[in-house]
Protein backbone atom coordinates (compact mmCIF):
# COMPACT_ATOMS: atom_id res chain seq x y z
CA UNK A 1 0.00 0.00 0.00
CA UNK A 2 2.79 2.46 0.91
CA UNK A 3 4.52 1.85 -2.42
CA UNK A 4 1.28 2.52 -4.32
CA UNK A 5 0.68 5.70 -2.35
CA UNK A 6 4.24 6.85 -3.08
CA UNK A 7 3.83 6.16 -6.80
CA UNK A 8 0.52 8.04 -6.91
CA UNK A 9 1.98 10.95 -4.93
CA UNK A 10 4.91 11.28 -7.31
CA UNK A 11 2.59 11.28 -10.31
CA UNK A 12 0.36 13.94 -8.76
CA UNK A 13 2.99 15.99 -6.88
CA UNK A 14 1.93 19.24 -8.58
CA UNK A 15 -1.41 18.99 -6.81
CA UNK A 16 0.09 19.04 -3.31
CA UNK A 17 0.35 22.06 -1.06
CA UNK A 18 3.30 22.43 1.32
CA UNK A 19 1.49 21.03 4.35
CA UNK A 20 0.45 17.92 2.44
CA UNK A 21 4.03 17.31 1.31
CA UNK A 22 5.24 17.65 4.89
CA UNK A 23 2.53 15.29 6.17
CA UNK A 24 3.27 12.68 3.53
CA UNK A 25 7.04 12.71 4.06
CA UNK A 26 6.58 12.69 7.84
CA UNK A 27 4.32 9.64 7.56
CA UNK A 28 6.95 7.78 5.54
CA UNK A 29 9.79 8.85 7.84
CA UNK A 30 8.01 7.64 10.96
CA UNK A 31 6.81 4.30 9.56
CA UNK A 32 9.51 1.79 10.54
CA UNK A 33 10.92 -0.18 7.63
CA UNK A 34 9.39 1.95 4.87
CA UNK A 35 11.93 4.01 2.93
CA UNK A 36 10.97 5.22 -0.50
CA UNK A 37 13.97 7.12 -1.83
CA UNK A 38 12.19 7.92 -5.09
CA UNK A 39 9.39 9.61 -3.15
CA UNK A 40 11.81 11.78 -1.16
CA UNK A 41 13.92 12.68 -4.18
CA UNK A 42 10.76 13.71 -6.04
CA UNK A 43 10.13 16.38 -3.43
CA UNK A 44 13.69 17.66 -3.01
CA UNK A 45 13.05 21.10 -4.47
CA UNK A 46 9.97 21.93 -2.39
CA UNK A 47 12.00 20.90 0.66
CA UNK A 48 14.97 23.05 -0.37
CA UNK A 49 12.64 25.96 -1.09
CA UNK A 50 11.04 25.60 2.36
CA UNK A 51 14.47 25.81 4.03
CA UNK A 52 15.25 28.92 1.97
CA UNK A 53 11.98 30.66 2.84
CA UNK A 54 12.39 29.80 6.53
CA UNK A 55 16.06 30.86 6.36
CA UNK A 56 17.18 27.69 8.14
CA UNK A 57 20.79 26.83 7.37
CA UNK A 58 21.24 23.10 6.67
CA UNK A 59 24.60 22.58 4.98
CA UNK A 60 24.63 18.81 5.60
CA UNK A 61 21.31 18.50 3.76
CA UNK A 62 22.29 20.56 0.71
CA UNK A 63 25.51 18.80 -0.16
CA UNK A 64 26.97 17.05 -3.20
CA UNK A 65 24.25 14.37 -3.05
CA UNK A 66 21.56 17.07 -3.27
CA UNK A 67 23.31 18.69 -6.25
CA UNK A 68 23.71 15.28 -7.91
CA UNK A 69 19.96 14.59 -7.52
CA UNK A 70 19.17 18.00 -9.03
CA UNK A 71 21.43 17.27 -11.99
CA UNK A 72 19.88 13.81 -12.46
CA UNK A 73 16.36 15.26 -12.46
CA UNK A 74 17.11 18.47 -14.39
CA UNK A 75 15.35 17.25 -17.53
CA UNK A 76 12.12 16.59 -15.65
CA UNK A 77 11.90 19.87 -13.74
CA UNK A 78 8.86 21.94 -14.63
CA UNK A 79 8.85 25.71 -14.23
CA UNK A 80 7.53 25.59 -10.65
CA UNK A 81 10.45 23.38 -9.61
CA UNK A 82 12.92 25.61 -11.45
CA UNK A 83 11.48 28.65 -9.64
CA UNK A 84 12.03 26.88 -6.32
CA UNK A 85 15.57 25.94 -7.32
CA UNK A 86 16.27 29.53 -8.33
CA UNK A 87 14.98 30.90 -5.03
CA UNK A 88 16.95 28.28 -3.10
CA UNK A 89 20.08 29.24 -5.05
CA UNK A 90 19.51 32.94 -4.28
CA UNK A 91 19.34 32.02 -0.61
CA UNK A 92 22.52 29.94 -0.87
CA UNK A 93 24.24 32.92 -2.50
CA UNK A 94 23.04 35.19 0.32
CA UNK A 95 24.50 32.68 2.79
CA UNK A 96 27.83 32.76 0.89
CA UNK A 97 27.43 29.09 0.03
CA UNK A 98 28.41 27.64 -3.30
CA UNK A 99 26.28 24.56 -3.82
CA UNK A 100 28.07 23.68 -7.06
CA UNK A 101 25.15 23.59 -9.48
CA UNK A 102 26.42 23.18 -13.05
CA UNK A 103 26.17 26.25 -15.32
CA UNK A 104 23.57 24.55 -17.56
CA UNK A 105 21.20 24.12 -14.61
CA UNK A 106 21.98 27.62 -13.29
CA UNK A 107 21.05 29.09 -16.67
CA UNK A 108 17.91 26.98 -17.00
CA UNK A 109 16.50 27.88 -13.59
CA UNK A 110 17.41 31.57 -14.04
CA UNK A 111 15.78 31.76 -17.47
CA UNK A 112 12.62 30.04 -16.23
CA UNK A 113 12.38 32.42 -13.27
CA UNK A 114 13.04 35.63 -15.17
CA UNK A 115 10.89 34.80 -18.21
CA UNK A 116 7.74 34.33 -16.14
CA UNK A 117 5.47 37.35 -15.81
CA UNK A 118 5.25 38.40 -12.16
CA UNK A 119 1.98 37.74 -10.38
CA UNK A 120 0.79 39.92 -7.56
CA UNK A 121 -0.20 37.90 -4.52
CA UNK A 122 -3.18 38.86 -2.39
CA UNK A 123 -0.77 39.81 0.41
CA UNK A 124 1.22 42.07 -1.90
CA UNK A 125 -1.97 43.69 -3.18
CA UNK A 126 -3.15 44.29 0.40
CA UNK A 127 0.21 45.78 1.43
CA UNK A 128 0.32 48.06 -1.61
CA UNK A 129 -3.26 49.19 -0.96
CA UNK A 130 -2.47 50.00 2.68
CA UNK A 131 0.72 51.87 1.81
CA UNK A 132 -1.09 53.80 -0.90
CA UNK A 133 -3.91 54.67 1.51
CA UNK A 134 -1.43 56.47 3.78
CA UNK A 135 0.05 58.46 0.92
CA UNK A 136 3.06 56.31 0.05
CA UNK A 137 3.86 55.26 -3.52
CA UNK A 138 5.32 51.72 -3.41
CA UNK A 139 7.23 50.47 -6.45
CA UNK A 140 5.81 47.00 -7.19
CA UNK A 141 7.76 46.17 -10.31
CA UNK A 142 10.84 45.18 -8.29
CA UNK A 143 9.21 43.30 -5.41
CA UNK A 144 8.77 39.94 -7.18
CA UNK A 145 12.45 39.52 -8.03
CA UNK A 146 13.68 39.55 -4.45
CA UNK A 147 11.45 36.73 -3.30
CA UNK A 148 13.43 35.61 -0.26
CA UNK A 149 15.81 38.42 0.64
Amino acid sequence: MFRKVAKAAIQRKREFISQQIANLLWAYATKIGIVDKHLYSSFILPIAWAYAVADVHAAPLFNDVFVKKCVEKKGSFENAALFQLHQWHLWQTKENSNPGLPIELLDRKYNAFTCEEPRVSKLQGDVVAQLSSIGLDPKEEFSWVVAIA
